[in-house]
């Protein structure tokens, strides 16, 4: 026989988590507060420890009662779908992916068309966010993916890589010197476009192309990776983007590849993903992502020179 606790008791618990707040989870479960608290008392009493400490006016969750958390807001979920799917129409899978606006502009919706077309009963939902809020990403997604760092890490998820991380000069095809750019060591007289999330990028990709450089380098920086690659479409300068977020732009010719025999290799892109083999949706999307004929980048055009 199953252990469970009362429903009712998980229903308080995962709404108190989610809010960080008895109040809150009171006017959502539409019962007062002491009814809140008696049912997380009712789930403390069964689980034989503390769920919340409070540190002034501010609930806190303990860290085993956070990894509680996503699963029971998982179990809850997939309950209410099948219950949903019970009451009426086949309800569509929705797949959480969670991104970087970069990543997922350039590599994920490009190839969800594809994904579609093969699954036309489940849907993906792209969530992004910054990787410097990384560590605010929770495991309410069913996949994250990012460039590899230690802390990529979640409570019930596994890790692979996806693809490689090798960043390349890219530029507007019409930008007004580029038919003077015909070596690698040209660059140190163009102008150059520098992302301040990794602000020695270009002194990284000189080394690698064997040129000598001083120590500073002239160019404007930019604290949005986006605006970066606008800038450079734009003609503003030439910037150094991972070859993954830039194929998109580079196919439809808003961006023109420069030297991609230079090779600045930096932490692969790594998909973080549930643990759940009986979640089938999740499994045919996972083999489709990690299918290398979707990872396999078609040809770019070049500039002649």
């Amino acid at each position: 026989m199953r252990r469970l606790p009362p429903l009712n008791t998980l229903r308080s618990f995962e709404a108190a988590g989610r809010l960080g707040s008895l109040s809150k989870a009171a006017e959502e479960l539409c019962v007062t507060h002491s009814a809140v608290t008696q049912q997380i008392r009712l789930l403390e009493e069964y689980l034989g420890q503390k769920l919340f400490e409070r540190r002034g006016r501010k609930l806190e969750m303990t860290p085993r009662a956070r990894h509680y958390l996503a699963d029971v807001a998982s179990c809850l979920g997939r309950l209410s779908e099948a219950t949903e799917q019970m009451g009426g129409p086949a309800v569509r899978r929705t797949i959480r992916v969670n991104t970087s606006a970069s990543f997922a502009h350039g590599w994920m919706i490009p190839r969800l068309a594809h994904f579609h077309a093969l699954h036309t009963d489940i849907d993906v939902q792209i969530v992004t966010a910054a990787d410097m809020n990384i560590d605010l990403v929770d495991e309410s997604h069913d996949a994250i993916i990012r460039r590899f760092e230690p802390n990529l890490r979640r409570y019930g998820f596994d890790s692979r890589p996806l693809i490689a991380n090798v960043a390349v000069p890219v530029c507007s095809p019409n930008l007004r010197e580029l038919a003077a750019l015909r070596t690698p060591a040209d660059l140190r007289h163009a102008r150059l476009l520098h992302f301040a999330g990794i602000p020695d990028a270009w002194q990284y990709w000189f080394r690698c192309a064997n040129v000598e450089i001083g120590e500073t380098l002239g160019g404007p920086f930019y604290e949005q990776f986006f605006l970066l690659l606008q800038a450079a479409s734009n003609g503003l300068g030439i910037a150094l983007a991972p070859r993954a977020i830039v194929d998109e732009d580079v196919r439809q010719g808003r961006l023109a590849m420069l030297f991609p025999e230079v090779k600045l290799e930096g932490p692969p892109f790594h998909c973080l993903y549930r643990v759940a083999p009986q979640d089938r949706e999740l499994g045919r999307f996972l083999d489709w992502l990690f299918d290398p004929s979707i990872q396999t980048q078609a040809a770019w055009p070049q500039v002649e020179r």
